[in-house]
């Protein structure tokens, strides 16, 4: 995905949430692959609460 893909406006801010957790889920996979323990956990939890905020802006 890229970021030039998506509009402004709500439809907008969803698409960059999911764009964002999309982000932060493909780092929490490398921090993991790299050992990187405490950061793998964090990158997790921020792309968890990336991905609550895009469904509760879709609904």
């Amino acid at each position: 995905m890229k970021r030039d893909q998506y509009e402004a406006g709500a439809d907008g801010q969803q698409d960059h949430l999911e764009y964002l957790a999309d982000l932060l889920g493909e780092l929490q996979q490398m921090a993991q692959r790299e050992g990187y323990r405490k950061l793998s956990r964090l990158l997790a939890i921020s792309y968890a609460e990336a991905m609550r905020e895009a469904q509760r802006r879709s609904v």
